[in-house]
């Protein structure tokens, strides 16, 4: 079981890391909802903006004219944070997969122990990061697609969750995920083993007094 668990953990770390960078580079955070005109799709990122055209079949990007603009503070700091999340996910990544029972580099279990730990608090950073830029951007979505619907402009395009969000909430999922499960190896089956070694002692003294 123990094997199995530490794979899971590692599964996890992978889909975290590659979700999370998946979302920070792809382009569609926002895409034009299915109420509004569907000559095209339409999809805003957080580096620039894409219409893929039917009728051409061509897909064209907008880079934002300079990221040193001013630009809308959720825009900065769902950056910041996803940013800030995919450097912590491959650091974590790395600690487990040094902490990987199977992987023979690290051979001390002690030191694999404290990898584990390791990993498991750069998931739960990622997690939270991760968590903080979703609310904050779906908020932000939220009320910009209120304020488009009410205008109510035949063929305006309005914007709901694209799937950049998703897949970042996916990455979330599995960041905590894989915290969660090193946390019970290098934690609860430690202890668990320290129980082991006390009862083992004992039991030996007591089958030795009923023999005496």
């Amino acid at each position: 079981m123990g094997c199995e668990l530490n794979l899971l953990s590692v599964i996890c770390g992978a889909f975290a890391v590659g979700g999370t960078i998946a979302s920070l580079y792809t382009d569609c955070w926002q895409i034009n909802s299915k109420g509004s005109v569907m000559l095209s799709i339409r999809c805003r990122g957080l580096w620039r903006e894409c219409v893929w055209d039917k009728f051409v079949k061509i897909w064209t990007c907008d880079i934002f004219s300079s990221y040193l603009n001013p630009h809308p503070a959720t825009i900065v700091v769902t950056r910041s944070l996803m940013i800030t999340s995919s450097i912590a996910s491959v650091a974590a990544f790395l600690c487990l997969l040094l902490g990987f029972r199977h992987f023979h580099y690290c051979k001390d279990a002690m030191r694999r122990r404290q990898l584990q730990r390791l990993a498991a608090a750069l998931y739960f950073l990622v997690g939270m990061f991760s968590t903080g830029a979703i609310i904050r951007y779906c908020v932000y979505v939220y009320y910009i697609h209120q304020y488009e619907v009410s205008l109510k402009i035949p063929g305006f395009p309005s914007f709901e969750y694209g799937y950049s969000l998703w897949t970042a909430v996916g990455a979330t999922l599995g960041a905590l995920s894989s915290a969660i499960i090193s946390t019970y190896e290098s934690c609860c089956k430690k202890i668990k083993n320290e129980e082991g070694t006390k009862e083992g002692p004992s039991q030996a003294k007591q089958t030795i007094s009923t023999y005496v």
